[in-house]
């Protein structure tokens, strides 16, 4: 996560930002961020002041690839967007490139095509319109739009050829249905590009060649969920100006695949129960975990059970109760305060608001002597990451003294939520009454150590949009 302050681009820093405009009052952005253009690469979601949607959007390399719009009568509306401008990793094919604002397939063969992947699903079977132009000069013979496109035996075909004339074809189990002459004529040839239009509604597909409507057909039996860019003679095959739009549904993929990273949390109970900052999942939607055990990568439902606002705390609970991470505790907690210069140590997950699963880290540091800002914290100096909001802290005996709560003055210094301080709270969250618990960690090599540890240690994620209730 990056973003601009004075012109510096300054790591690290917090995914959340809130400012005021007349529509607008969060923003959740991710990815990387340019002093010029915003967002270069990765996500922006609006949102106005009753936490409604108003505007999301991916890009890659600086073009937009991706935009959801949200009316003022609360529908959302989709768009996936390729202007070939930049190779954006959501085709796939043999052999292709991007050039001049064109997506060429290069073929030697009986066919080739580009099979459209976005990272988020699309849907053909609701209505939708989609767009695509094609150049008529200086391309193949033949260029087409496979629509439900599974496999050679199984598709709908619009093709073109010569940039002169279209046909339309269905191919079921290897079955080809020919729904127009194989060289039906262009009504309004341009000459130079074609563009192709399908527009889908309840009951029929219309297809529109640069602007006058060819076929009005009823909605084809699609073989899959997919689209295809297709060429069935030797040469380079052009296409440009790919847009895919449909109106989003409370129940499509676009709402269940959006989750963002909150920070770190650990388990502090055989049952599943899990301790983080109230910050963390303040505002949090419906909740996952993510973490690693026995080497393997796992995601589970979470909720909130308990929240301490005021000493900055939160437990969570584990939604599948078959999953048990710990036996026991694999760390303790001493009845000393560890003082000034004391050295400590934190595991999490510094990139925890990106997205992407990573092994936890380790980050050391020492107890410094003055005091933080906020009563019940001290001040460490280790390097923050805001993906460590939430880690828990340890001393060197494994005794828990901690949790990482946010940056101190600098990016070098953290703030910890003082174990010491808030005994009490602690103890009573994590169900406990003795003054100190030895770790069975204790004089073990640090390799053996963390290891164990990093299985304790969760990514903590909400979803963008309330998976519980209306969307």
């Amino acid at each position: 996560m990056n973003y601009y302050q004075d012109g510096i681009n300054v790591n690290d820093s917090n995914c959340f930002f809130q400012y005021h405009t007349d529509f607008v009052v969060k923003a959740l952005v991710t990815g990387e961020i340019s002093s010029d253009n915003g967002c270069k690469n990765g996500s922006v979601s609006l949102f106005d002041y009753s936490g409604l949607l108003m505007n999301y959007t991916i890009k890659r390399s600086g073009s937009l690839v991706y935009k959801v719009e949200n009316n003022e009568y609360g529908v959302c509306t989709s768009s996936w967007v390729d202007l070939f401008d930049t190779d954006t990793g959501h085709w796939f094919c043999d052999s292709f490139s991007v050039e001049n604002s064109d997506l060429i397939i290069h073929n030697t063969k009986a066919q080739s095509l580009a099979i459209y992947n976005p990272e988020l699903g699309f849907n053909l079977n609701r209505s939708f319109s989609l767009r695509l132009n094609v150049p008529a000069k200086g391309n193949s013979s033949k260029q087409g739009i496979a629509l439900g496109w599974l496999d050679e035996n199984n598709y709908f075909l619009f093709e073109l050829s010569f940039g002169k004339y279209y046909s339309i074809q269905l191919c079921k189990n290897g079955v080809v249905t020919q729904l127009t002459d194989t060289r039906q004529e262009i009504e309004k040839f341009q000459g130079t590009e074609n563009e192709i239009i399908f527009r889908q509604n309840d009951k029929n597909l219309v297809i529109q060649v640069n602007g006058a409507i060819e076929q009005v057909l009823p909605i084809p039996d699609y073989a899959a969920n997919s689209i295809a860019l297709i060429t069935r003679s030797k040469g380079n095959a052009r296409f440009s100006d790919f847009i895919f739009k449909y109106d989003l549904l409370p129940d499509d993929e676009f709402f269940t695949k959006l989750w963002i990273g909150k920070g770190t949390g650990f388990y502090f109970s055989s049952d599943g129960k899990i301790l983080t900052t109230y910050d963390v999942v303040s505002d949090a939607k419906s909740i996952r975990v993510k973490g690693v055990k026995n080497g393997v990568a796992y995601t589970y439902p979470a909720t909130v059970i308990r929240t301490e606002e005021e000493n900055n705390l939160a437990v969570l609970q584990l939604s599948d109760t078959d999953f048990s991470p710990f036996d026991a505790l694999p760390y303790g907690y001493s009845d000393r305060v560890p003082v000034s210069g004391s050295k400590i140590y934190s595991i999490g997950y510094p990139n925890a608001i990106s997205g992407i699963y990573m092994y936890p880290e380790v980050f050391e540091g020492t107890v410094l002597p003055t005091s933080a800002s906020t009563a019940g914290s001290r001040l460490l100096e280790m390097d923050f990451r805001n993906g460590m909001i939430g880690a828990p802290i340890f001393d060197f005996n494994m005794n828990l003294v901690g949790i990482c709560s946010s940056k101190g003055l600098e990016l070098r210094y953290s703030e910890m939520i003082d174990f010491y301080a808030n005994s009490r709270l602690f103890l009573a969250n994590m169900g406990l009454r003795e003054r100190k618990l030895e770790s069975p960690l204790k004089g073990k090599p640090r390799a053996e150590s963390n290891k164990i540890i990093s299985e304790l240690v969760v990514i903590i994620e909400s979803s963008v949009f309330d998976l519980q209730n209306e969307q």
